[in-house]
């Protein structure tokens, strides 16, 4: 029971400040508001961002789930990831909106490590692959945000790109996308993970309009891709 309270509470607390960052402003800045200072093609429009409050759904389903099957609980090891996982996110949102970029990258990339292994604490059989879904979406929301979050240092810094132009660069950025994407949906029977991407993508498309027709288009075509691949990119059958 111990361990399902301090499950819960993580999700509690992660939300309230999450939403108070996106919305209401951390230091008199909403976090949308600090990442549109720059002009970063592989930013989404700003309701694609409001995804938080499903995966805020999907967590508590999921914390209401190990309390309804106490014989089969959240163990010690998943409980600390994810703990670790909230505590990334709550500092990295006070860096990031302290305007410690470099810090806040730092600890979203130890955030994307722990949610990671929490996610391959789930063995490959449909049931554990169910109760992982709001893992992988969690983990997909934060793997995104940690790229933007790099590709936003990397505008800050004024980097060159090795010459490239800024659209080409963010479509190299989006095809990498794609393919962890596609790679998790095809080794980890993960359909979760690449829509969140597919989300985010259309997010983008939006975003940049007849403004940036090369990203756009680009973002449409491999949302178009991420989805043949949900339907048609199968490993073999599950157990």
């Amino acid at each position: 029971m111990g361990r399902l309270i301090a499950l819960l509470v993580s999700i509690i607390v992660v939300t309230s400040i999450t939403i108070k960052a996106f919305w209401f402003g951390l230091n008199g800045h909403t976090t949308p508001e600090i990442i549109n200072r720059l002009p970063i093609l592989f930013t989404p429009a700003t309701y694609v961002f409001a995804l938080w409050l499903v995966i805020i759904v999907y967590l508590l389903l999921w914390c209401i789930k190990y309390f309804k099957n106490r014989h089969d609980s959240i163990s010690t090891l998943q409980l600390v990831l994810f703990i670790l996982t909230v505590i990334f996110q709550i500092t990295s949102l006070y860096n990031f909106h302290n305007d410690h970029y470099y810090t806040s990258l730092f600890l979203i990339g130890l955030q994307v490590i722990t949610l990671f292994g929490l996610y391959f604490t789930y063995p490959l059989n449909k049931e554990s692959i169910a109760l992982r879904i709001p893992i992988a979406l969690y983990l997909s929301r934060t793997v995104f945000l940690f790229i933007l979050h790099l590709c936003y240092i990397l505008v800050k810094i004024q980097w060159q790109a090795f010459g490239l132009s800024n659209a080409l660069w963010t479509v190299i950025v989006l095809t990498f996308g794609t393919a962890i994407a596609l790679h998790l949906r095809y080794h980890h029977y993960d359909i979760a993970f690449p829509i969140v991407f597919i989300w985010f993508y259309i997010g983008i498309a939006v975003a940049n309009g007849f403004e940036e027709l090369l990203v756009t288009i680009a973002s449409l075509f491999l949302s178009g891709v991420i989805i043949v691949g949900i339907f048609f990119i199968k490993k073999g059958n599950l157990n």
